[in-house]
């Protein structure tokens, strides 16, 4: 079992990977070289990110590059089991400190049912989760754009029809990223609402310092100076481009439930407007 677990819960395209690369030269918190495990995803059959072909590639990879004995080594670990479990999970934090947090990065596990969990739950002592939201309409559009890209064809986006814009936002799997009062409902039954820290995006872009501090006292780890140019960098950077007119008005009525929901708990951020 570990002692300490932080888990990075997505959503989607609202500064997961903007925290990580904040967060990765952190003491008191420590990343494995791969910085979306994706375990909790493979044992609850969403994807196929831990195939053992898939794991073995990434070896050889690492082993092609020249790379040092200790990274090799790592991925040895990591690659050569074919069945994965709980052990094999917490191997990959080997030789971190004992203090620091074992760090675990996906936007997919705000999407997991809670036996999965509940698994994450019984892996260490005491887990921590962040979940990152950002204006669900805002959301929306990068995460089509974001889409097209991962899939080669960014270069369309300019010349998605209503049709296909329509068909692409109604996918289960792209819809259940946006339904955050339910994700974040779901995280607080299992870990316990301290245990859940909720941030938003907005917050990293204007104040990028103040929402590493407040993680900081959300882990009760102290507090070390960041450089302001890799705070305001901006990563996995989409196409600029404004979301057609049309297009946002079918968005902002299929959002509307999921503002007034998050409204009415006051889950959402002062910057958001409908």
């Amino acid at each position: 079992m570990l002692e300490k677990l932080l888990i990075g819960a997505g959503a989607m395209k609202a500064g997961t990977t903007w925290l990580y690369k904040q967060l990765e030269a952190h003491p008191h918190i420590r990343f494995t070289p791969e910085k979306e495990i994706h375990y909790f995803s493979h044992i609850n059959e969403l994807g196929h990110k831990l195939d053992h072909a898939k794991r073995l590639e990434k070896l050889e990879r690492v082993i092609a590059r020249g790379a040092k004995e200790n990274l090799v080594n790592w991925y040895k670990r990591y690659a050569l089991p074919e069945e994965l479990n709980d052990d094999w999970y917490s191997a990959l934090f080997d030789g971190l400190p004992k203090k620091a947090y074992c760090a675990d990065f996906s936007n997919q596990y705000s999407l997991l049912p809670e036996k999965s969990l509940e698994q994450i739950q019984k892996i260490a002592a005491d887990v921590k989760v962040i979940y990152t939201l950002r204006d669900p309409l805002a959301r929306l559009w990068s995460h089509v754009k974001f889409q097209y890209k991962f899939v080669g064809d960014e270069h369309r986006v300019d010349d998605i029809d209503v049709t296909e814009f329509k068909r692409m936002i109604n996918k289960t799997w792209f819809w259940e990223n946006t339904r955050y009062v339910d994700n974040y409902d779901r995280l607080v039954r299992v870990f316990g609402k301290d245990n859940v820290k909720l941030l938003y995006l907005e917050d990293f872009i204007a104040f990028p310092q103040g929402s590493l501090w407040n993680i900081e006292k959300f882990l009760h780890i102290k507090h070390i100076e960041f450089k302001a140019d890799a705070a305001n960098a901006k990563v996995n950077k989409t196409k600029e481009l404004a979301m057609p007119e049309q297009w946002e008005k079918i968005a902002k009525r299929k959002l509307l439930p999921i503002y007034q929901e998050l409204y009415a708990r006051g889950l959402n951020h002062p910057s958001w407007r409908l």
